[in-house]
């Protein structure tokens, strides 16, 4: 494996090639979730190459190394599609791709399935585009509730938002070992409150009809923030597969990500090989 780091417009790309060897299909470009950064995909970007994938990690303005007081007193009025607009003119320098995007960057891979066809999308741990006060997500506003200002009114405001440790633990790294709970605790960034806001309240839309590529829905059966209920709907309200793990929230770090990375490159090798077979056909 290859690593070269690339800035596609006001994104950083971290770039992990499969070295000395032909690309495998197309090339995957992954989109981490809210307060995440590149750093997430580390597992998988190295899976990917070894297998002959090409990938993309690409890092939303603030997040990670790009964590500067300027961008982060702007961050709290970045919308959902204003991360979309920068992915998609970094896709335009990458080419066709399938893109993952986890968590928030699920929903960011949703408006751009809703406006340009790709190779294919993935959404993996994916918020979904309607809002989050239904009965499948109690169990996570019972533990924001315990900290309305800082969890639920702040960010509703506009401001940056960022979960405590206690809530991190309870919603996302619950299948995390301690050790790699206290590293991403130590790693997560302030992020967009508007884009939280968009998404508890149900402010990003999604016409399906418009969605044209191919899609997949990944999830985890104990994933205490986007439920496996919610999972099993995304996936019926695009038609499409769904792959469901014994894994919480964060898939891509969890003990057996190994499983999660193969069940997407068996669906994204699926792709290549029905587009070889459609081709083999109208060339008869």
């Amino acid at each position: 494996m290859r690593i070269e780091t690339a800035q596609y417009g006001k994104l950083h790309c971290r770039i992990a090639h499969p070295g000395g060897r032909t690309a495998a299909g197309p090339p995957l470009v992954l989109v981490h979730g809210l307060g995440g950064g590149v750093w997430g995909w580390d597992n998988f970007q190295g899976y990917f190459a070894e297998r002959g994938w090409r990938s993309y990690g690409l890092e939303l303005p603030g997040h990670g190394d790009d964590c500067d007081a300027v961008t982060a007193e702007k961050m709290g009025q970045y919308s959902v599609e204003t991360y979309a607009l920068w992915v998609s003119a970094a896709l335009a320098q990458i080419g066709p791709a399938v893109v993952i995007g986890h968590s928030m960057g699920g929903l960011v891979a949703q408006k751009l399935a809703e406006s340009q066809h790709q190779e294919g999308y993935i959404f993996l741990a994916s918020a979904p585009p309607w809002h989050m006060f239904r009965r499948a997500y109690g169990a996570m506003w019972r533990h924001l509730l315990r900290h309305p200002w800082r969890e639920v009114l702040a960010p509703l405001s506009g401001r940056t938002l960022v979960l405590d440790s206690r809530l991190q633990d309870a919603l996302v790294n619950n299948r995390l070992p301690p050790e790699l709970r206290a590293e991403i605790s130590l790693r997560d960034v302030p992020d967009s409150g508007r884009a939280s806001m968009q998404m508890v309240v149900g402010l990003v839309s999604v016409d399906v009809r418009r969605v044209t590529s191919p899609c997949l829905v990944v999830g985890g059966l104990d994933d205490r923030l986007i439920p496996a209920s919610e999972q099993r709907r995304l996936a019926t309200f695009y038609g499409c597969p769904l792959q469901l793990h014994d894994r919480g929230h964060m898939l891509m770090l969890e003990p057996g990500w190994e499983d999660v990375a193969e069940g997407i490159l068996r669906w994204v090798s699926g792709l290549t090989a029905e587009e070889a077979a459609a081709e083999a056909a109208t060339s008869i």
